[in-house]
């Protein structure tokens, strides 16, 4: 799991290689037409053309590269970094934290409700009807993490509970993640 902080970073450091990958291959371009190529200067030509194609080709196809090497949203690709994605912190829903006492009166009014005992998480109740999900089953997540990185995880598990060290912060749906996350479902 990254943290925003790392994927700002990579994009900047992707999406500039990406440019100046481009730039060099239209600088080889135009040296290989003898210099010719005045795409926008001063008028238009067909060595100017290529090399306004070949850089058009070479940048989108480095920045294609780049997404699935790196795994970047490309919101945060194109921007070079400026836009990065929530913490896992900030798009958690919270749910209530109740003793095993409490749990059938809480359940009434919330779907899924973290169980604990003497303080202690012992488990998550409403994921399955029948039983209560073990703590350890569970997938915890730090706070500070970016939320698009949830999204191996939630491929395979209903929820990713997000924790503060040891203090539950609230969760993470796959309902939650597909439905744009991005501040829109709570």
């Amino acid at each position: 799991m990254r943290r925003p902080a790392q994927l700002r970073i990579a994009a900047l450091l992707g999406a500039s290689s990406a440019a100046a990958f481009a730039l060099l291959l239209a600088l080889l371009v135009h040296w290989a037409f003898g210099r010719a190529g005045r795409l926008g200067y001063s008028d238009f030509n067909l060595p100017g053309l290529v090399e306004g194609v070949v850089f058009v080709l070479t940048y989108s196809g480095a920045l294609i590269y780049v997404r699935s090497a790196l795994r970047l949203p490309s919101p945060t690709l194109l921007s070079f970094g400026l836009l990065v994605p929530p913490t896992t912190g900030r798009s958690a829903a919270k749910v209530p934290v109740v003793d095993a006492a409490q749990v059938a009166r809480t359940m009434l009014e919330n779907r899924i409700v973290i169980v604990q005992d003497g303080g202690v998480p012992i488990g998550i109740t409403g994921l399955h009807h029948d039983r209560i999900t073990s703590w350890e089953e569970l997938v915890k997540v730090e706070e500070d993490m970016a939320v698009t990185d949830l999204r191996r995880v939630l491929a395979h598990e209903q929820l990713a509970v997000i924790v503060a060290g040891s203090e539950v912060r609230g969760i993470v749906t796959q309902e939650m993640y597909l439905a744009g996350l991005w501040g829109s479902v709570r």
